[in-house]
């Protein structure tokens, strides 16, 4: 019997130990093929992974939306990326002040941070369990800049990875720190201005941004005084709210959207414009930042009978006039300092007012007799006078100069190189760090953009290699949800209503100058 017992001993102990390594292996695989995300937080944030909801925000709200592997579902790893986050001397809450690192300081803190990160997961990475950079703010200064080293990894090495930017200072077009780019790096500040964001790496990237938001979407002709003032209130009631609600922010995302809302207007095409390897998504912005102040008043004073009617009555007015302080027609893709100002078509401004004087009239009556016309949300459809359809009106007034656009973005290139070259002893320690990433790119690449800015200029308007199945990615991710109107990237608006949530307005009125500053991510 012993004989015999110890062979079915064997045996059991044989399937039972097959069985276990099975199970190990099998766990040990999922922990280990997990997609990651690297999420480079904004301006006084300097320890995301301890604010609660932000980094669940960022994968919910941006990340898994365009990369379906890296989501909660999937176990992503989401990982902050810690750094200063500062810029001295702004005195708002968390940036420092006079005590705060400088921005070429924090942001070069951060880029090193990052590389170290990406070293760390990129290798093990595949185009099924991909690793995602993101980053918001003064994070996307660091990732556009961080991008641009790494143009010299292996396709196998891009398939695995891909960015997002939400509110990027460094937008080409759009983006504070390119409108100011002909200021290079001003020494006391320590700040380096230009900078855009590359989009011929070949890396899969999307950049979002909410419309008026003053850091990312800041007017292109600042004598346009309305539109800058619109930005700076964009600054302070959009901006800071990307990632909300969180431990640092409890209201609601930007004009009261839901996520649902909020997924379907990333999806909307409409919203959607390609340049090189990135696709840029500016998000309708339904009420204007500018008259938000009034919508607050009424709700703290309960006044918000008569405040409703009169921001619905001058909102479509005040939104042509804005418009033409941007050039909607211009890819975001497009490197664009700031420009004088535009050359207007008075005819096609005119006839844009008198539409837009006509829709806040029926806004301000539907207010009035209770026919439920939402707050500040009415926008202007203008028609382009060449005759091409609908268009903003800041396209359908400029009147288009003899130069092409290739001229103007070679012109542009020029500036910008001209702005790397004096900017590149600022960077230089802030991407030392970078020269043994994981591309182990050449001494050219620790300069952080050393003669790679003018890459803009000869980028297609549309990308044929990878950007088919990211825009499959789009719809598919993006089918739920309520549609909103479109007034941004394409340049397209739309006359429609939709709903704001009072509350939000309400809570906002209400909150300290201190819990404000916060906001300014």
């Amino acid at each position: 019997m012993r004989i015999l017992a110890r062979p079915s001993i064997i045996a059991l102990f044989t399937v039972v130990g097959t069985a276990l390594l099975t199970v190990v292996s099998t766990v040990t695989a999922a922990i280990t093929l997990a997609a990651t995300a690297l999420m480079v937080p904004g301006t006084g944030t300097p320890n995301a992974n301890i604010v609660a909801g932000y980094l669940q925000n960022a994968e919910n709200y941006y990340i898994t939306p365009f990369n379906p592997a890296c989501s909660t579902a999937n176990n992503c790893d989401v990982q902050g990326i810690d750094y200063p986050a500062q810029f001295w001397p702004i005195p708002l809450a968390g940036w420092g002040g006079l005590t705060g690192k400088k921005w070429n300081v924090s942001t070069g803190e951060g880029i090193a941070n990052l590389n170290t990160a990406l070293r760390a997961v990129l290798p093990t990475a595949t185009a099924d369990d991909p690793v995602v950079v993101m980053g918001y703010s003064q994070g996307g200064n660091i990732v556009s800049r961080y991008k641009r080293t790494l143009a010299n990894l292996t396709d196998e090495q891009k398939s695995a990875l891909s960015f997002v930017m939400i509110g990027n200072t460094n937008r080409p077009n759009g983006g504070l720190f390119e409108r100011l780019a002909y200021l290079g790096t001003v020494p006391i500040l320590d700040a380096t201005f230009g900078l855009p964001a590359p989009t011929n790496t070949g890396i899969e990237t999307t950049d979002i941004a909410f419309q008026y938001d003053g850091v990312a979407d800041f007017p292109l002709y600042p004598l346009n005084v309305l539109a800058d003032l619109n930005a700076i209130f964009g600054f302070w009631y959009v901006h800071g709210t990307y990632l909300t609600p969180n431990a640092h922010d409890e209201t609601d995302l930007p004009d009261g959207y839901t996520e649902a809302e909020l997924e379907a207007a990333m999806a909307d095409p409409k919203n959607q414009r390609t340049y090189g390897d990135t696709t840029y998504i500016t998000i309708p912005t339904r009420t204007l930042p500018l008259v938000q102040p009034l919508l607050d008043i009424g709700y703290t004073t309960h006044t918000i009978a008569i405040m409703r009617p009169l921001v619905d009555l001058i909102s479509p007015v005040l939104r042509v006039l804005i418009d033409t302080g941007y050039n909607r027609a211009m890819n975001p893709g497009i490197p664009a300092p700031f420009e004088l100002a535009p050359l207007l078509n008075p005819i096609s401004l005119a006839v844009n007012l008198v539409k837009a004087a006509g829709q806040g009239v029926q806004a301000a009556i539907n207010d009035l007799t209770g026919r439920g016309n939402s707050t500040g949300t009415t926008t202007t459809t203008t028609e382009d006078s060449t005759g091409g359809g609908a268009t903003p009106a800041v396209a359908a007034a400029a009147v288009t100069s003899s130069k092409s656009a290739a001229t103007k973005t070679t012109a542009t290139d020029e500036m910008t190189v001209t702005t790397k070259k004096r900017s590149e002893h600022a960077d230089k320690k802030a991407v030392a760090a970078v020269s043994t990433s994981v591309a182990q790119t050449d001494s050219t690449d620790s300069a952080g953009a050393a003669g790679t800015d003018t890459q803009n200029s000869d980028q297609p308007t549309d990308k044929t290699d990878k950007k088919p199945a990211k825009k499959d990615r789009h719809h598919k991710n993006g089918a739920t949800g309520k549609a909103v109107a479109s007034t941004g990237a394409t340049g397209s608006t739309a006359t429609k209503s939709t709903g704001t949530h009072p509350h939000k307005h309400a809570h906002q009125a209400g909150k300290s100058q201190g819990a404000k500053a916060k906001k300014a991510a």
